[in-house]
């Protein structure tokens, strides 16, 4: 059984995701800290059944506003993106895609 609460080179952390996808733990990761939140992954590379990837938040003082972005996050993921024409470059983007795969540009809110 996983704590939720532990200390790192001398750091309160506090375990806020964890799923049996490596991939999805990551997103999450990547989501937190380009918002300038510190984090560290357990358990990346243990066999299933010896535990989960945990994500975990360095400052736990920043765990409510991770949640936030977490919010942010699944609310963009569940909406569909349907197929699209870039404004930048012109190019068709598929069904699913909200970022061009010619340019880069993100499709239009």
């Amino acid at each position: 059984m996983a704590r939720d609460c532990d200390v790192w080179k001398g750091e309160t952390m506090k375990r806020i995701y964890t799923n049996l996808d490596p991939s999805r733990v990551g997103l999450y990761q990547s989501l937190l800290e380009e918002n300038g939140v510190g984090t560290f992954i357990k358990n990346n590379n243990a066999p299933y059944k010896e535990g989960w990837p945990e994500l975990w938040i360095v400052d736990d003082d920043q765990y409510e506003a991770s949640l936030e972005l977490f919010k942010e996050l699944d609310t963009q993921l569940s909406v569909p993106v349907g197929a699209w024409d870039c404004p930048e470059c012109g190019k068709h983007v598929d069904e699913g895609f909200g970022e061009c795969w010619n340019c880069g540009s993100l499709k239009a809110s």
